[in-house]
């Protein structure tokens, strides 16, 4: 009853690559293009939208999400492609 060496190593790679995606995309997803500091108010969101993205402002709402607020914005890009970005609010917002 040996270890079966190069199924526990490519097991193992195979973790690593599955846990540094997971690190990427906890890093890069939030973001995304987009402050990290979570805005007190609408128009604070709105600002890091349109700091970080060229083009112009559809729309803009609070929304409640799992007990908190999330600031919902359409996005008009300068290539005419309409993006939803959803921004966490900071704890104090309630929607």
């Amino acid at each position: 009853m040996g270890v079966d060496w190069n199924k526990t190593w490519s097991g193992l790679r195979r973790g690593c690559v599955v846990a540094g995606l997971v690190a990427l995309l906890a890093v890069a997803v939030p973001t995304a293009g987009v402050a990290a500091q979570a805005p007190g108010s609408l128009e604070e969101a709105v600002r890091q939208v349109e700091d970080a993205h060229d083009g112009r402002l559809l729309s803009a709402r609070v929304e409640p999400r799992n007990g908190g607020a999330v600031y919902v914005i359409r996005w008009l890009t300068e290539g005419q492609q309409v993006r939803t970005f959803e921004i966490p609010a900071a704890e104090h917002v309630r929607p």
